[in-house]
Parts: C-alpha cells; sequence; structure tokens
C-alpha cells in the first residue's frame, strides 16, 4: 500500500521510513522538516478511511445519476 500524508507543519508528501520495509510500529516523519507525523500503522489507517469515504461518496454520486 502506498501512504501519501500531507505534513500539518510544511505541506509536502514525502515521507522518510526508517527501513526500507516499515512496520507498523515504526515512527515515520517529514522528509522536508523532520515532523513526526506518527507511526506507519496510524498512517496506514487513516489512508483507509480516506479511500472508504472517497468510495462511498463515489457511490452516492453514481446513484444519484
Amino acid at each position: 500500500m502506498q501512504v501519501e500524508v500531507p505534513c500539518p507543519k510544511c505541506g509536502k508528501t514525502r515521507m522518510n521510513f526508517p527501513r526500507p520495509q516499515p512496520v507498523d510500529s515504526d515512527i515515520i516523519t517529514c522528509y522536508h522538516c523532520d515532523f513526526e507525523l506518527g507511526t506507519y500503522g496510524s498512517i496506514k489507517r487513516k489512508m483507509a478511511l480516506f479511500m472508504e469515504r472517497l468510495m462511498q461518496a463515489d457511490a452516492k454520486a453514481a446513484k444519484k445519476q
């Protein structure tokens, strides 16, 4: 799963991962300003919820047409 979360401090989406295959407990930081974005697991969860909301919105829009 590819994850992208904009940094609340600088707005960039590039992230630092502590290892090539991160585990859910790894702390992810912003590549540009070193702001701590959270754990890999929490970022994946946020992205999954966001994608779910997008899919529901698309389904509602398709029903209205």
